[in-house]
């Protein structure tokens, strides 16, 4: 049976995963956050990492020798650096780098395998097919929100990502490690610019269609995943 790992920073970045195989006959629950999908030869397992680069490395080594994943996926929401998208946009990864870890020697730089093309193929005819508005490319990684303008503009001078947060990479370098293959997902919750203070830190009293949008913005990368465990 094929261990897949979905982990995310936050809980509500996979919440909703138990509640859309609540109605697929298919899917059986075991423990929480641990389902089967026996038509396929499935073992699902959902953990939350925690914010950050550390949290992020370390808890997904240990999740890795508790399960033994042979697929590790990373959902949630990130800062969009694809100016011609907007919040509630997916970020699709390609290939993934830590913009704020800097070396004197090449050979310190952290190695971080890309995704491989079957899965970023398969992942992409999903979202195509659920007319999800989206875009691969590579996703950047550091330890801080990511607001400031001039501080944005470089990071997408010298990286050139569709994305910004603080675990894809992170985690990305152990799957590296590990020999274990890695994709990233990650809506688009604010445009990593002068707003994304206001938008992340206003978790009350917002309109009814602020509410939808955020509820979807969580909830479309954990479906495009198991959309895609489905289809493969």
């Amino acid at each position: 049976m094929k261990n897949v790992l979905v982990v995310s920073a936050l809980p509500q970045e996979t919440d909703y995963i138990d509640e859309y195989l609540k109605d697929k006959p298919q899917w059986q629950k075991q423990n929480e956050g641990e389902f089967i999908n026996a038509d396929k030869d499935i073992h699902l397992h959902v953990r939350v990492l925690g914010v950050g680069k550390v949290n992020a490395a370390f808890q997904t080594a240990d999740a890795i020798n508790d399960v033994q994943p042979e697929l590790i996926v990373n959902v949630g929401v990130a800062g969009g650096l694809a100016d011609d998208l907007d919040r509630g946009a997916v970020a699709i990864g390609t290939d993934y780098v830590q913009v704020d870890m800097k070396t004197l020697l090449p050979e310190n730089s952290p190695v971080i395998e890309s995704t491989p093309d079957y899965i970023l193929e398969g992942i992409l005819e999903v979202a195509k097919a659920n007319n999800i508005t989206y875009r691969a490319g590579r996703i950047a990684t550091g330890d801080f929100v990511l607001y400031e303008r001039r501080k944005r503009r470089a990071i997408k001078k010298e990286f050139n990502p569709i994305a910004f947060d603080m675990e894809t990479a992170a985690v990305a370098q152990v799957a590296t490690a590990k020999k274990i293959d890695f994709v990233g997902i990650r809506s688009f919750s604010d445009m990593a610019n002068k707003k994304t203070i206001g938008l992340l830190s206003k978790k009350e009293n917002v309109k009814a269609s602020e509410k939808s949008l955020r509820e979807t913005i969580l909830r479309t990368p954990a479906k495009l995943i198991i959309d895609y465990l489905e289809n493969d």
